[in-house]
C-alpha cells in the first residue's frame, strides 16, 4: 500500500526527502523516545503552544511494512503515557518542517488545540468479543428443540433427501445466531458504555462477532473498566473469548487530516 504525501507541485516525488507525522501534542510535552518509520529518531516540531511528533525520511513515497506500522503506533502509544496527543492515519508526510508548520500547525492551531483540550485526560479503549464457536452452536442446540431435532435428521446426510431438512437447520441455526449476538452486544454494551464518555460501535457483521467497539473513556476509569472487563469474562468464560487492547490514542473519535492532503 501507497499512501499519499503532503508537497507542494512540482517537487520531485521519488527522491526527495520528508518529515514524517505521527501526531500533534502540546509543545510542553515531553517527545517520546524509541524509534520511528525507517528506524529514524523521533522528534518533536514546537510550533506556539502545538508540537507535532516527527522523525525524518528517505522519501516522500512511504509503504506501509509490518514494522512501520508497529513504529506508528509505539510511537502514538509512548506519547500518549506522557500527555494528551491526537493521532494522525499512517503514512502522513509533509515536504519539510516550514511545511508542516505553516501549512498545518500554524493555520489550524486554534482547531488542533481545541481538539487537544477536547480530549485532555481521555484514552481509547478497544474490545472484541468472539463467540466460542463450538460452544455457543451447543447452547443453541439445547435451547432449541427443534434446532437438535433437525441436527439428529440431518446428521451424516448429505444426500438430496436431508437438503430441504438442512437448509431448514442452516437458517435456524443463523437466526438464533443473530438474536443471540444482539442480545448480547447489548448486554455488553450496557455494562460497558456507562463508564465511558463516547462509544463508537462497528455494526460490520462477522460470524461469531458479539461485539467490536471503542470506548473513550477519562484516564481515572480505567481501572474501573479493567474491573468490569475482568468481571465479564469470568462471566462469560468458555463461552466468548474477549481481546482487549488500550489505553490508545483516540484513533476512532477523531481525524487529524492535513489541508494539503484533503
Amino acid at each position: 500500500m501507497t499512501v499519499q504525501i503532503s508537497r507542494s507541485p512540482g517537487a520531485d516525488q521519488a527522491s526527495a526527502n520528508g518529515v514524517y507525522c505521527y501526531g500533534i501534542t502540546w509543545a510542553t510535552a515531553a517527545p517520546p523516545r524509541g524509534e520511528g518509520v525507517g528506524g529514524k529518531v523521533v522528534a518533536a516540531v514546537r510550533d506556539g503552544e502545538l508540537a507535532a511528533l516527527t522523525s525524518p525520511v528517505e522519501s516522500t513515497k512511504v509503504r506501509a511494512k509490518r514494522r512501520d506500522l508497529l513504529n506508528h503506533s509505539e510511537v502514538l502509544a509512548a506519547a500518549l503515557e506522557r500527555g494528551t496527543v491526537l493521532p494522525l492515519r499512517f503514512g502522513v508526510v509533509f515536504e519539510n518542517e516550514a511545511a508542516l508548520v505553516e501549512g498545518f500547525l500554524r493555520s489550524r492551531q486554534e482547531e488542533l488545540a481545541a481538539l487537544l483540550r477536547k480530549f485532555e485526560g481521555k484514552v481509547e479503549l478497544t474490545v472484541r468479543a468472539q463467540y466460542e464457536e463450538n460452544a455457543i452452536l451447543a447452547e443453541i442446540v439445547q435451547a432449541n428443540p427443534r434446532i437438535a431435532q433437525l441436527r439428529e435428521q440431518t446428521r451424516g446426510g448429505q444426500d438430496a433427501a436431508t437438503y430441504p431438512l438442512r437448509a431448514e437447520l442452516g437458517e435456524r441455526v443463523a437466526d438464533e445466531l443473530q438474536r443471540r449476538t444482539e442480545r448480547d452486544r447489548k448486554a455488553l454494551l450496557d455494562r460497558l458504555s456507562p463508564l465511558a464518555v463516547d462509544t463508537e460501535v462497528d455494526r460490520e457483521r462477522i460470524e461469531h462477532q458479539a461485539l467490536r467497539a471503542s470506548f473513550l473513556v477519562k484516564r481515572r476509569d480505567v481501572t474501573a473498566f479493567d474491573d468490569v472487563m475482568d468481571e465479564l469474562a469470568g462471566t462469560h468464560a468458555g463461552r466468548i473469548r474477549f481481546k482487549y487492547v488500550g489505553p490508545l490514542a483516540p484513533h476512532s473519535f477523531v481525524s487529524v487530516t492535513p489541508l494539503e492532503s484533503r
